[in-house]
């Protein structure tokens, strides 16, 4: 009796598990569901995306999403060359213009269909899912083109999918993304056979983790090598490109505004320009161990932003100039100006022709004026920490930063009240020779002689400057340090005389 009780009692609970795991698939899918909304509401949101459909059919144990978008063609289209206006002449309006001389206008590019991009989810709910994994859902997601597109895509991947998406779903509302995209290869066309170039790249990988509604997230990614190059011609070859981020939201109605860190890198960037005029080796660029890293944080109402730009290597011919570093920071950014700032600029992109339209585009611009000067009025400090390289003469090094004091909207109006409230510092080592050279730049002089008396008067110069105390020189590098501050200039803590200069 008893066993027939254990008995009874474990199919109870058997058939109560079985009851109960439609139930919780149901459940988990109307949670997924919910959080898809979320991530595909962001994406909409975006203003050079426009959903045009968005079907979602749910089962019990799983579901089908479908979400179709357009990018304007006129954004993915190059600006059409400017064409200079034809000069005046003193001719008569009634003198007959020759068939010759009349040149009509250019035809107006016809319009293209705008570019379309269809997702495809298909879901499946937990709590169990791929390879039983415990989980609130996964999804696989295939993306499509147009027919034409798809066609083109299918032949740069060999006939493979462009890219394969797989998202994991935790029971908390985050996920897990993992986007691979296999090697490729495609020929972009020319104006003639030989102009045609061949992009290629041997794949990617990416994993991007995220909390519930998009409020965190972290990513990280790598691909070997793309190259771009053209048959016995230029080719551009990136090796090693990593990426990485995380970013988090600090408002929460500013769906896509995030802050964070961001960086990539680059084992190597080499240009080859090929074989011109035997001149190929010297005209060759090449720079190794490449880093971009930016930091955004937020203190209150504000916000800094430091990027920094660096290579171990910058080799151009048979001269390296590395390391080279150009490093930018903006500070005390008020972060909701920064905001309306950025929305107005993404607005542009709902104007392709505008953003193609350099007088358009400046008209659009214009309204926006006065929400740069607040950016500008609230403290900001805007600062180049650092810009270096390394010649065979020194390093040469300079930083420079700037802000405003008391300054009001009206002095903007005014270059020389506006000048009394800056307040700037700047330090520089550079090398005397290059001195000499940006001195020289513009001389085009082929008279050694007069070439030999531009050269006599820079040597005066630095000795002058040097007299004066507004320069250093320390080893044939020239340092100084300037402030600029109620409107005088100091050079090396000493105000600056022009009219003392020989």
């Amino acid at each position: 009796m008893k066993r027939k009780n254990i008995i009874i009692a474990a199919a109870a609970v058997a058939a109560l598990l079985a009851a109960a795991y439609p139930a919780s698939s149901w459940y988990l899918g109307t949670r997924i569901e919910a959080t898809l909304g979320q991530i595909d509401a962001k994406i909409d949101a975006l203003p050079f995306l426009n959903l045009v459909r968005h079907d979602y059919q749910r089962g019990v144990f799983g579901a089908e999403e479908t979400l179709t978008f357009e990018i304007p063609a006129a954004l993915l289209r190059l600006p059409p060359p400017r064409v200079p206006a034809a000069p005046e002449t003193e001719e008569s309006p009634d003198t007959p213009e020759s068939p010759e001389a009349r040149q009509e206008a250019p035809p107006a590019p016809a319009a293209l269909p705008p570019l379309r991009i269809t997702l495809k989810n298909v879901i499946r709910h937990g709590p169990l899912v791929d390879s039983g994994a415990f989980a609130a859902a996964s999804a696989t997601t295939v993306i499509e083109f147009d027919e034409a597109v798809q066609k083109k895509i299918q032949e740069a991947f060999g006939g493979k999918p462009p890219a394969q998406i797989r998202t994991l779903y935790h029971f908390d509302g985050g996920g897990r993304s993992t986007i691979t995209s296999p090697a490729f290869s495609v020929v972009l066309p020319g104006k003639t056979e030989d102009d045609q170039a061949t992009l290629s790249g041997d794949g990617l990988e990416m994993t991007v983790e995220f909390t519930r509604g998009m409020e965190r997230y972290t990513m990280r990614g790598a691909a070997p090598r793309f190259e771009l190059s053209q048959a016995d011609g230029p080719r551009l070859t990136l090796t090693g490109l990593k990426a990485e981020a995380d970013q988090q939201r600090p408002f929460a109605d500013e769906t896509l505004f995030y802050v964070g860190a961001l960086q990539f890198s680059l084992a190597a960037l080499e240009i080859d320009p090929g074989p011109k005029d035997g001149q190929a080796e010297s005209a060759k660029i090449a720079l190794k161990e490449i880093k971009y890293d930016t930091q955004t944080s937020v203190s209150g109402e504000f916000i800094d932003l430091i990027s920094r730009l660096g290579a171990a290597e910058l080799r151009v011919g048979g001269q390296d100039y590395g390391p080279a570093a150009y490093d930018l920071s903006m500070k005390h950014l008020r972060a909701r100006t920064l905001i309306e700032i950025n929305h107005a600029l993404m607005a542009l992109y709902t104007q392709p022709e505008t953003l193609r339209d350099q007088e358009r585009l400046l008209q659009a611009l214009a309204p926006m004026k006065d929400k740069f000067i607040a950016l500008l009025l609230d403290d900001s400090v805007l600062s180049i920490d650092r810009i270096a390289f390394r010649l065979p003469e020194g390093e040469a090094k300079f930083n420079l930063s700037v802000k405003l004091v008391d300054a009001k909207p009206g002095d903007f109006a005014n270059p020389l009240i506006l000048m009394g409230k800056l307040d700037a510092t700047a330090e520089l080592a550079l090398p005397g020779t290059l001195i000499k050279m940006l001195a020289m730049a513009n001389d085009k002089t082929e008279n050694e002689e007069e070439a030999q008396k531009r050269d006599k008067a820079a040597d005066e110069l630095i000795a002058n400057l040097a007299e004066l105390g507004y320069i250093a020189i320390d080893n044939g590098i020239l340092k100084s340090r300037l402030a600029l501050k109620e409107g005088q200039l100091r050079v090396n803590d000493k105000p600056f005389n022009p009219l003392a200069l020989r």
